[in-house]
């Protein structure tokens, strides 16, 4: 089990990594965060956190020792697909060996469900077929690095699509219709990122590799059509649908291990109370 009095620093704040660093102070933690600007770091402290400027780069890691001064830190600096699968995988190597020279005996690194290929079928954390996208193999071989470090302790969390607030379909979106296909989606709202990432922390589940992904799966043209109901928008007509690969995620242990009850376990909710706002 963890103590308040532990201190936990966050890699970085930004759509989650922000409202996370505000729930984990106002839960009693001491808490730092970083982001890449110093206008980044300036809105943080108007926020009443700890901030500081850190820099990740293939070549470089640069930051205030304070920062670094920390029980626990939690990894949060997606793979970016532009640059390659090694960009990542490097930086996380050049992470892993600085965690190494500090205090820091605790780590949670926020993965994702890209991890897994698509079978057509269900997949656990004891799936190994690797994806074929170069983001998901970076996630995998990053994982695989920090998992294998004998100085920390780490948690890999493997997170569904990120849903919630600003990242839900908007009109424009809507009427696009270009992404509403029959796949089933894995998401989680990020109010349940922030809960599982607490609990995590609060029941001390170090060493572990969970799924983090909402139990309901519903297939995508219904999530548009739950939007454009809740939105007040008229569906598009739609073109036949084509037979896609798909990957529906588990989260059986996470929810085992952690007895955690989902907020948003059917993603379709969010939607719901769309419509109440708007009545």
């Amino acid at each position: 089990m963890s103590s308040k009095e532990e201190k936990i620093s966050i890699l970085s704040c930004g759509w989650l990594g922000k409202p996370l660093a505000l729930h984990l102070q106002a839960a009693g933690y001491r808490v730092k965060g970083a982001r890449t600007s110093m206008e980044g770091v300036k809105e943080l402290t108007a926020l009443g956190l700890e901030a500081y400027m850190v820099i990740l780069s293939e070549e470089v890691l640069t930051g205030p020792d304070e920062f670094w001064d920390a029980d626990i830190l939690i990894i949060n600096i997606p793979p970016r697909k532009e640059r390659g699968m090694d960009a990542h995988v490097t930086e996380i190597a050049l992470l892993r060996s600085f965690i190494e020279t500090t205090n820091i005996s605790k780590v949670i690194f926020v993965s994702s469900t890209s991890v897994y290929a698509d079978v057509n079928g269900l997949v656990t954390e004891e799936n190994e077929v690797m994806p074929d996208t170069p983001n998901g193999q970076a996630l995998r071989a990053a994982e695989a690095l920090l998992l294998a470090a004998e100085r920390f302790e780490t948690t890999v969390l493997r997170f569904g699509g990120l849903i919630g607030y600003d990242r839900l379909p908007d009109a424009r979106r809507i009427m696009e219709g270009k992404r509403m296909n029959e796949q089933p989606m894995n998401v989680i709202h990020r109010d349940d990122c922030i809960g599982v990432i607490s609990r995590v922390i609060s029941q001390g589940a170090w060493g572990e590799v969970f799924n983090a992904c909402a139990s309901g799966h519903p297939q995508r043209s219904n999530y548009y059509k739950a939007a454009a109901q809740a939105l007040g928008v008229t569906m598009p007509r739609r073109l036949p649908a084509q037979e896609e690969p798909y990957k529906i995620v588990g989260s059986r242990k996470l929810r085992h291990v952690l007895g955690y009850t989902f907020k948003y376990d059917d993603p379709l909710l969010v939607f719901e109370e769309m419509r109440k706002i708007r009545k």
